[in-house]
Parts: structure tokens; sequence; C-alpha cells
């Protein structure tokens, strides 16, 4: 029982941290060129309510200049099978005063330090309980079978 609430427990702790990545976003006011930035503009509807702001769309992708007009390249990538993928290439061209909000993607060590924390974690959890850790109470492991000891052998050789 132990062993499962273990189990369980490292398995959302590494998917937490596994979906944190090893990256954040800061918002800026101007992109430097070459930096990876997710650029948030309105959606724009056919219906608008005046009380609330539009909702809004982002848009990822390596900036390639930043003035009156923010241009990005953004790649996108698509799964045909198992060998065949389609990557295409497209140039995005937004003009500043449609923008919401600039955010850039930069590494962090903290979350780097905690993913590899929490890697390094699992693999020992999975490791004492693959190689005889005692996980019964007093230090007793658990009589899975009832006492009875089983064989499991193949035919033929």
């Amino acid at each position: 029982m132990f062993v499962l609430r273990g189990f369980r427990r490292a398995v959302v702790v590494a998917g937490a941290l596994l979906l944190s990545g090893c990256h954040t976003y800061l918002p800026v006011e101007s992109p430097a060129p070459g930096s990876v930035a997710r650029v948030h503009v309105p959606l724009q509807s056919a219906v608008s309510t005046p009380n609330v702001p539009p909702p809004t769309v982002s848009v990822e992708g390596t900036v390639l200049s930043a003035g009156d007009t923010i241009v990005l390249e953004v790649r996108t990538r698509q799964h045909f099978g198992a060998l065949q993928e389609l990557v295409q290439e497209n140039v995005y061209r937004v003009p500043r005063d449609e923008v919401v909000a600039i955010e850039i993607r930069e590494f962090s060590r903290g979350r780097s330090a905690l993913l590899g924390v929490g890697i390094l974690g699992g693999i020992g959890f999975l490791a004492l309980a693959a190689f005889g850790g005692e996980f019964g109470e007093g230090g007793e492991r658990p009589d899975n079978n009832g006492g009875r000891s089983f064989t499991i052998g193949f035919l033929g050789r």
C-alpha cells in the first residue's frame, strides 16, 4: 500500500516538474532580434461585448525584427505516420499597436535544478523499490501471496 501511494505521489510530482519545463516567460517592452518571444494579440470577433476586454491569442516564434512592426518566424511541425514530418516556416508581422503583451522565453536555472532533483529522486525511489527496500510496518516486508511460493518457468530451450 505504501509503495503504491509513494509511487503515485512521485509520478504527480515528476509530472508537475516536467510540465513546468526548464524555461520561463518574462514580460518585455521590446524583444531583441534572435530571441524567442510570445506575442499576445487580441482575437477579433464579429460579436463584441463593450464591458469585457477582447480575448487574446498568442503567437510564439523567433524575433526577426522589432520596431513599429514585430516580425516573428514561426515553425510548425506536423507528423504523418512514424517517419514523415512536415516543417513549415511562416513569417508573421504584427503591428506594435495591435500587441497586448510581449514575453520572451528565458532559461530558468531554478526550474531546471528542481527538475533534475525530481528525476534523481524518482530514480532513487524506483531503485529502492526494485532492489529490496523495506516498505512494511516496523521494518517487515509485506507478504503479498499468503506464504505460498511459486516458480515461473519457460517450456523448451
